[in-house]
């Protein structure tokens, strides 16, 4: 625990309801992610290794496992010897149980190794957060392999790390050599040379995992949008590739680090009928004569429909004179109008403010502990502000209709959605403790699962598929 082995990063999303750190401890190593091939993983086997080769990793690590169901991503955390951390990881088969750290099996030996360490994709979307307060940049400084990390100096946003084989984002292996000399290669690549080895037998024939391990830092709402399930994918794909790169679906999972919100599925009907009947702008747009009351059950698609299909002219009159009304409330604002006035400073004029009425605001608090949003397929959210870890489909098909300057597809959007009202306590919740210190996060699919370790776990996880995991708190 020499100060050499040690980086501090000082930030305030770093409180966490699975790690309540305002200062994080990682350890950093050029390579900040591991893929492994292990059966059963000690955690303090790690730190041996790690403390042998007098290199440190901040965050992540790839592995395969013997085994064929899903693969699975977890999130872990503090040995005995160390502070509390949290670590995340996803797996894929094979036959041999872990042995030894990458630097002793440099790539390109017949002895092939049963981890590897990797670099994430840094995305630098509009909505990220700043360097100096995101999660991403100092994840991204601390798996710098030779400052590649931070390589793009003019960036000022951090927003995602992409972890895994997707082409929109990839992820590097990296191996540094006696010498200290660095090297890399596409993860992708390095399971094409041997897919068996890294994936199993059962799914030697593909050269991808199946799933996409992220790190958020949200800084202003992110769009309206929803994911298309599998079928809608596949048409999607055909008709509009340049908008929708992959034919999969993407149910993902949130893991919240420390306070975070989000707009997730519809509201109940009868709050939405509420707003519409009480709001005279809402009204409005909803094509609702002002004041009239709404005697019959709403219908939410057309509702919203109506809503989101509105002339901008017309949204942008109708804003201001919401805003002009709410500003004179003051203190008397509700948190949902206290939000509609900070969408609309993000996204001036946009219809998706409005969205607010229709969807239901959630709030995690840092003190919530493991606590996560699922965002099913053909539902709609929008992820606002705070830090998280993601995992999902591999995928990158997003449909949007509002808070945004990218592709809006608002027809597409509006007929994918199931407009149901009663959905709230399935994507949002609490993981399932299934050990001491161990948390799982299973979601409806068969794409990947996720683990949590929030304390010592002295005999490790058996995890049947290849694993990607990563700290992003506490000591590792």
């Amino acid at each position: 625990k020499s100060s050499s082995w040690h980086k501090k990063i000082r930030s305030p999303c770093v409180a966490s309801g699975q790690i309540a750190f305002l200062t994080m401890t990682v350890l950093v190593q050029s390579p900040t992610v591991r893929f492994h091939r292990g059966l059963h993983r000690n955690p303090a086997d790690v730190f041996r290794r790690l403390r042998k080769s007098r290199r440190t990793t901040t965050c992540a690590t790839l592995r395969p496992q013997p085994c064929c169901q899903q693969p699975l991503l977890a999130r872990v955390a503090s040995e005995p010897w160390a502070s509390p951390s949290a670590e995340l990881v996803a797996e894929t088969p094979a036959e041999r149980a872990l042995s030894g750290a990458i630097e002793a099996h440099p790539l390109g030996c017949s002895s092939k190794p049963c981890e590897l360490l990797l670099r994430g994709a840094v995305q630098h979307y509009a909505w990220g957060k700043l360097r100096e307060a995101s999660l991403v940049a100092a994840m991204a400084e601390g798996q710098a392999l030779a400052g590649a990390g931070l390589q793009q100096g003019g960036q000022e946003h951090f927003a995602e790390l992409w972890l895994g084989t997707h082409p929109n984002g990839p992820s590097a292996v990296s191996s540094v050599d006696e010498a200290d000399s660095a090297h890399e290669r596409s993860l992708k690549r390095v399971i094409d040379d041997d897919p068996r080895h890294w994936l199993g037998e059962d799914a030697a024939q593909r050269s991808d995992l199946q799933y996409l391990f992220k790190v958020l830092s949200v800084r202003q709402a992110l769009s309206i949008q929803a994911h298309p399930n599998k079928q809608l994918a596949q048409q999607l794909h055909r008709q509009a590739p340049e908008h929708y790169p992959d034919d999969n679906h993407k149910p993902e999972i949130c893991i919240p680090l420390g306070h975070f919100e989000a707009l997730v599925g519809f509201r109940p009907a009868a709050d939405v009928r509420r707003h519409v009947s009480e709001v005279p702008e809402l009204a409005f747009l909803c094509g609702v004569a002002s004041g009239q009351g709404l005697d019959r059950e709403p219908d939410l698609r057309e509702l919203y429909g109506t809503l989101m299909r509105s002339e901008a002219e017309e949204v942008r009159c109708q804003a201001a004179t919401l805003l002009e009304r709410l500003a004179a409330k003051g203190a008397e604002r509700s948190p949902e109008e206290e939000l509609i006035c900070r969408l609309a400073h993000e996204y001036p004029g946009d219809v998706g403010m409005f969205s607010v009425y229709f969807l239901d605001y959630v709030r995690i608090g840092a003190e919530e502990r493991h606590r996560f949003i699922f965002c099913a397929p053909d539902e709609p959210h929008a992820y606002l502000s705070g830090d998280a870890v993601e995992c999902m489909a591999m995928s990158d098909n997003v449909v949007r209709a509002g808070l945004t300057q990218k592709h809006k597809d608002v027809d597409a959007l509006l007929s994918m959605l199931t407009y149901r009202d009663d959905l709230l306590a399935d994507l949002v919740g609490s993981g399932e403790r299934m050990a001491p210190h161990v948390v799982k996060y299973a979601p409806p699919v068969q794409d990947f699962v996720v683990y949590e370790i929030d304390g010592p776990v002295p005999e490790g996880l058996h995890l049947e598929k290849a694993a990607i995991t990563t700290c992003v708190g506490g000591t590792f």
